[in-house]
């Protein structure tokens, strides 16, 4: 199964790359067509592009606009080719989704037991692309994370108990933290760390289960998402929040794969962000409320990997 699961993660990343040299190339080239007229025995062409429902049209001139012409070839080239890998990335979540149990099964099971968790990790970006309509490349990974609030305010109920019932079985890591499996899913637990920080897992009490205490994980509980679902409801970060948090804890990733895909999951969320005014602005004052040393964190990175993020 872990040969599998690399060789997922492995074409997941390297068709995010792709998409993302895509798009931004897409982002400079022109739209549309180019159309010839012809008046008496003159010849004249115009850039013809549509706008909603509307067909823009701008004259051109009488010489053929050699230079439009190959950008908006180029651009056809481009739109095809992030055809053909949006169609790779579907088949990659078609064989994870073949599996048994489902990611949506944990999240209804959560919700019938009103347990008080947030989901986080790779598995927020399905939740943005249905419930938020962001187009952005997603995947069902194996790995499934949930954040636990400290101290945590909910009813007492044993998770072990009721992740049985979908066959998962419980785990122990390094840390002492808890983890729960199947075979195929592997959910564990984070928390946000208090004061300076500690080396043990923290124990929630009222779920049975011990979480491992991470930096700026409090910030994934300011203003998150409430995806409503046909037969139960569920909590995800703030989009914005999710992706200023992934710039944070990136310097701290050992694994490359990992920084690489969070490196293409904040650049696909941004970008969304970005074309909406009303939450291009919301993101711009949350991220003004910051600690002054992580917005500088943040405010580097995007200049480096996204330098008109944050230009009107």
């Amino acid at each position: 199964m872990s040969v599998i699961k690399n060789t997922l993660q492995e074409n997941y990343i390297f068709f995010l790359r792709e998409l993302f040299r895509i798009n931004r190339e897409l982002d400079n080239l022109p739209k549309g067509s180019i159309s010839v007229k012809k008046i008496g025995e003159a010849t004249y062409y115009y850039h013809q592009w549509r706008e909603g429902k509307k067909v823009k049209s701008v004259s051109i001139g009488r010489e053929a606009p050699e230079e439009l012409i190959q950008k908006i070839n180029r651009r056809k080239t481009l739109e095809a080719q992030k055809k053909e890998i949006l169609a790779n990335v579907n088949v990659i979540i078609k064989a994870i989704d073949a599996q048994g149990v489902t990611v949506h099964e944990i999240l209804r099971l959560f919700s019938q037991h009103k347990i008080n968790v947030v989901l986080i990790g790779s598995y927020c970006l399905p939740a943005y692309k249905d419930a938020l309509n962001m187009k952005l490349p997603t995947i069902r990974t194996q790995d499934v994370d949930f954040l636990v609030p400290y101290p945590y305010k909910g009813q007492k109920i044993d998770i072990e108990s009721v992740l049985s019932d979908l066959g998962f079985s419980i785990g122990f890591n390094p840390d002492g933290s808890t983890y729960f499996t199947n075979g195929t899913f592997k959910i564990e637990f984070l928390t946000p760390e208090k004061g300076k920080g500690r080396d043990k897992a923290v124990l929630i009490k009222e779920l049975g289960i011990s979480a491992e205490p991470l930096r700026y994980m409090q910030m994934l509980f300011d203003e998150p998402i409430n995806v409503q679902t046909k037969d139960f409801a569920y909590y995800v970060p703030n989009p914005w929040v999710f992706a200023f948090h992934k710039i944070l804890v990136m310097k701290s990733r050992k694994v490359q794969s990992k920084k690489e895909k969070d490196i293409l999951q904040v650049a696909s969320i941004l970008r969304e962000v970005k074309i909406r005014p009303h939450e291009f602005r919301k993101a711009c004052e949350y991220l003004s409320k910051l600690p002054p040393r992580w917005q500088k964190t943040i405010k580097d990175y995007i200049k480096n990997y996204m330098p008109d993020f944050l230009t009107d």
